[in-house]
């Protein structure tokens, strides 16, 4: 699993640790536009279809797939990015509790509309699987997305005057609470490039810009480098993606016809049909 982002005015940033990778954004224009870097050791990594309106990232790990990254074809988002644990946060079993990964499920399957989900968050105690610590970006319908980590008060963006969001590996809410807005931890370094392009950004924003912060903020070096990036254009239902911090390469998944094709950079055009089943990321790299 993995996950990166964040909320707020970026100052006074102090780095941290860079164990726990990855980054991500939402912003929210005339268009929505969400974009991540999805950074981890080398493993395989599969895009599959779940129903004929979701489609998932999942990585291998412990011998089985397991769901990092979700979107689905209305534009709803959520991913899983690592962060320390907190002890509020941790697993825990009673009839108010709702883990993460059943979270992911029920938004992204709409068991959970986004337009209640302030409320659910409210009534619900969110807590992590066991032995994983994680936070999410959830992007929603209505311009609304939010910042989600078990144990602590979720971040929404109606309560924000920006219209955009980041997320990293540190913990956006306990940032939040200190006074001089310093920031510490995983990511911060990663954080002040991407809040500093989203704010200090000109004219229309485009999947163009979005590759570019991407682009910027890829992991090059380390245990723990980019393995996939992507901006997804929920009013295109169109997901625009790197391989391996490769810009010059663009695929393309849609989900008017469940299609990876060739987007840029390549010699010639090739296709391929994601069903259930799934579609290594492997399989791709050698289309030339």
């Amino acid at each position: 699993m993995t996950v990166d982002c964040a909320v707020f005015p970026a100052a006074n940033i102090q780095s941290g640790s860079e164990e726990k990778m990855c980054t991500s954004f939402v912003l929210h224009e005339d268009r929505t536009y969400i974009g991540m870097n999805f950074d981890l050791s080398e493993r395989p990594i599969k895009m599959a279809l779940s129903g004929e309106h979701q489609l998932l990232i999942l990585q291998k790990e412990g011998g089985r797939f397991l769901p990092a990254i979700g979107f689905n074809r209305e534009g709803i988002f959520m991913n899983l990015h690592m962060v320390n644990p907190n002890e509020e946060g941790k697993y825990k079993r009673n009839k108010n509790s709702i883990h993460m990964m059943r979270l992911f499920d029920e938004v992204l399957t709409e068991k959970v509309k986004t337009s209640v989900l302030p409320i659910y968050l409210e009534e619900k105690e969110i807590v992590n699987v066991p032995d994983y610590s994680v936070q999410s970006l959830i992007v929603g319908l209505n311009k609304n997305s939010f910042i989600v980590e078990p144990g602590r008060k979720h971040i929404d963006t109606h309560e924000r005057e920006d219209d955009f969001l980041v997320l990293t590996n540190f913990s956006v809410r306990d940032a939040m609470e200190h006074e001089d807005m310093t920031l510490q931890g995983p990511g911060s370094d990663r954080y002040q490039i991407a809040f500093d392009e989203l704010a200090n950004r000109k004219d229309d924003f485009s999947v163009e810009q979005g590759l570019s912060i991407l682009k910027q903020t890829a992991q090059r070096e380390g245990d723990y480098p980019t393995q996939l990036s992507i901006i997804f254009s929920p009013e295109d239902e169109s997901i625009y993606f790197s391989l391996k911090g490769d810009f010059k390469r663009l695929y393309k998944f849609s989900f008017s016809d469940r299609m990876i094709t060739t987007e840029r950079g390549f010699e010639r055009d090739f296709g391929l049909l994601v069903k259930k089943r799934g579609v290594l990321l492997s399989e791709l790299e050698g289309w030339d």
